[in-house]
């Protein structure tokens, strides 16, 4: 494998790894901490050398969103996804719950994806059902599920320690 390939995949997890990948490669950085043009750089590398790797897809869409690129975030999201990469699943749920780079958010669509998620094993998903039925005002507002999905997060969050 040549030096320059693993440093850009390397380079692409460093930059944009995603705290709610369970297959996270390195410390995870919050959204305001992307630097948008250098994760695209790094990650477009490293699909370039891996185009199989999800992980770099995920992350690669998320440069894209930090810099309100929607149609490619959701090329990229949607890459991984079909590549099986669990935490697409997450990404996606998250775009359509917030509407963050689209045109319009859909929660209808964003709890199947969030329930698909948690069913890959991306613990975090948890977390965005809690979210998605704690709305008040929101068709899906219901505190009783919000309680049970917060639940099975913070049972993650004890076990991870």
């Amino acid at each position: 494998m040549p030096r320059e390939a693993i440093a850009s995949g390397a380079e692409c997890d460093r930059l944009a790894s995603i705290a709610a990948d369970p297959d996270h490669q390195s410390a995870p950085v919050d959204y305001n901490g992307i630097d948008g043009p250098k994760v695209i750089d790094a990650c477009r590398e490293a699909v370039m050398q891996f185009p199989d790797n999800g992980r770099y897809w995920v992350q690669l869409g998320r440069g894209y969103l930090k810099i309100e690129q929607g149609n490619a975030m959701l090329d990229a999201f949607q890459k991984a996804k079909s590549l099986g990469y669990p935490v697409a699943w997450f990404a996606l749920a998250v775009v359509y719950h917030t509407g963050n780079g689209i045109d319009e958010a859909d929660l209808s669509r964003a709890e199947i994806l969030y329930k698909e998620a948690y069913q890959r094993g991306v613990g975090y998903a948890a977390l965005g059902l809690a979210r998605l039925y704690d709305e008040p005002g929101s068709p899906f507002f219901d505190l009783e599920k919000a309680g049970v999905w917060q639940s099975r997060f913070d049972a993650l969050n004890d076990r991870l320690g």
